[in-house]
């Protein structure tokens, strides 16, 4: 799913995080006036903050930001280029005030030159903030198909106490292909949920500056898909049940049929 990013930052540093980004969909703005007027116009999925954003404002930037109607509940990344010299200590001191102020992360690049591909592991950190979004949409498809399938399980069930027919048995056939697509969409959606997943283990088992709220957030998904996984699973095994009946019940057409004949 594409994803929308307002960069607010000087515009060599916006050419730094677009190179990072690697040509997701990014909204430039390097004037306090353009990021109020975007916060208040529309709606990102993450924002990043440059250090020296217009005159160094981003602070009150981030002020704007979480008054924001569309806005204010979105992730934000405070973001240091390497080319600004500066001791640990104070990118520690930025790091507590900048999440003071309602961000998610403070990311200083040079923080990341010790990797053999430092554009590559900060995409990873910078794209766990899409975790919560991109895993409940995931959950909510899953929820759809949760109650699909439990009518189609109802259904079958009420079939169960009719007479068996070829006309029954034609509808139970559409049925099951109905059953076989939702159960592929499944499939599709734990790849990608899957997929997810190793990305964020491998970006823990690096050093990144995620916040707590991401970590948690992802601990909170995790939780709720493992309850998701239990009960797929129990819809499994009441679909396997009726699938055996339905072939007893078949078989025991038939053999009615051609005793008739």
């Amino acid at each position: 799913m594409l994803r929308r990013i307002l960069i607010a930052d000087t515009p060599e540093g916006a050419v730094t995080l677009k190179r990072i980004l690697l040509g997701r969909d990014c909204t430039v703005v390097s004037t306090m006036s353009a990021a109020v007027e975007k916060l208040d116009s529309e709606g990102f999925d993450l924002i990043i903050a440059g250090l020296h954003f217009d005159d160094s404002q981003m602070f009150e930037f981030l002020r704007e930001a979480k008054k924001s109607r569309k806005n204010a509940d979105k992730p934000i990344i405070c973001f240091c280029s390497r080319d600004t010299p500066m001791s640990r200590l104070i990118h520690q001191s930025l790091e507590t005030s900048t999440k003071a102020f309602g961000a998610w992360m403070y990311l200083a690049e040079h923080s990341y030159n010790v990797y053999q591909n430092p554009d590559a592991e900060l995409r990873r950190v910078m794209e766990r903030c899409f975790t919560e979004e991109s895993r409940k949409d995931i959950q909510h498809q899953r929820v759809i198909i949760e109650k699909q399938r439990a009518e189609l399980q109802q259904l079958r069930s009420l079939l169960q106490g009719q007479e068996w027919t070829p006309e029954m048995q034609e509808y139970l056939d559409g049925l099951q292909r109905d059953l076989e697509l939702l159960l592929k969409e499944i499939a599709r959606l734990h790849s990608a949920a899957t997929d997810q997943g190793a990305s964020i283990i491998t970006s823990r088992d690096l050093q990144d500056r995620v916040s707590n709220q991401v970590t948690t957030t992802e601990n909170n998904m995790t939780s709720t898909e493992a309850t998701q996984a239990e009960t797929e699973t129990r819809q499994s095994a009441g679909e396997d049940q009726l699938t055996a009946k339905e072939g007893i019940k078949e078989a025991e057409g038939h053999r009615k049929l051609d005793k008739l004949k």
